[in-house]
């Protein structure tokens, strides 16, 4: 069964126009549906690969359009995305749950009891990590970039863990149909219905981030995705030039 959540992923079909546009201090990045799909297909792929379905995966990406399909990979293959908080003091705050798989744009970042750790490069055109990787860390654009271009949803019920998040000592699990219902899809149709072509979505969580996401994805809006540090200036031109309209 291919639940609300798998359904809000974009697919191969969808190449008649962008769904994730990027602004950040130094770039923009316009993506179809077609190049995210084949994005998480990726990362699904080695996901799958490397731990298998159902697994836990620490991610530690702040926003940016490759956190999107890295997450949204994690959720085709039935995994759950652990999420630190935001101090960054997981090893200490970890209740029980230990993840199969650390995925982290920086070293420091990554989560040394986990499986499988793997290293992604923040950089839009990188083909893979710059610098040396450490022992038995993976490049997440190298190894990914091997795996296939599709990757089909495997089934899942929706009161399957989506998010596990870190918060005052304990775990918040958010069950997949609980992160695709409690998206802000009200304001992303209102937006729409005004006119807008894009939905603005500027957070400092990943995890509010996907939520403006998913929203944009819901309503057949393309999301804008604005990296944290864009300045008040770069999001009234982003929104000029998207057509955008504010979750």
């Amino acid at each position: 069964m291919i639940d609300a959540l798998a359904q809000a992923l974009p697919s191969t079909t969808d190449s008649d126009r962008p769904w994730l546009t990027w602004y950040s201090p130094d770039e923009r990045i316009e993506l179809t549906g077609h190049v995210v799909s084949m994005w998480q297909a990726k990362c699904a792929g080695l996901v799958a690969a490397e731990v298998g379905p159902d697994a836990t995966v620490h991610l530690e990406m702040t926003p940016h359009w490759r956190t999107v399909t890295w997450c949204a990979g994690v959720w085709l293959t039935r995994g759950a995305i652990l999420l630190p908080p935001t101090d960054g003091a997981l090893v200490e705050k970890l209740p029980t749950t230990t993840p199969n798989l650390s995925v982290t744009f920086r070293n420091h970042w990554l989560f040394p009891p986990a499986d499988v750790q793997v290293l992604v490069s923040k950089e839009s055109f990188a083909t893979c990590w710059p610098t040396a990787l450490p022992p038995l860390a993976l490049d997440g654009i190298a190894e990914a970039m091997s795996y296939a271009d599709r990757f089909d949803p495997l089934p899942a019920e929706g009161d399957e863990p989506a998010l596990l998040v870190v918060h005052d000592g304990g775990l918040r699990t958010v069950s997949r149909d609980a992160l695709a219902a409690s998206t802000p899809r009200a304001a992303a149709e209102a937006a729409r219905a005004a006119g807008a072509r894009a939905l603005l979505v500027r957070e400092e969580t990943t995890e509010r981030a996907m939520l403006g996401v998913l929203a944009a994805w819901q309503t057949g809006l393309t999301a804008l995705l604005a990296s944290p540090d864009a300045d008040a200036s770069l999001i009234a031109a982003a929104v000029r030039q998207e057509g955008a309209a504010g979750a």
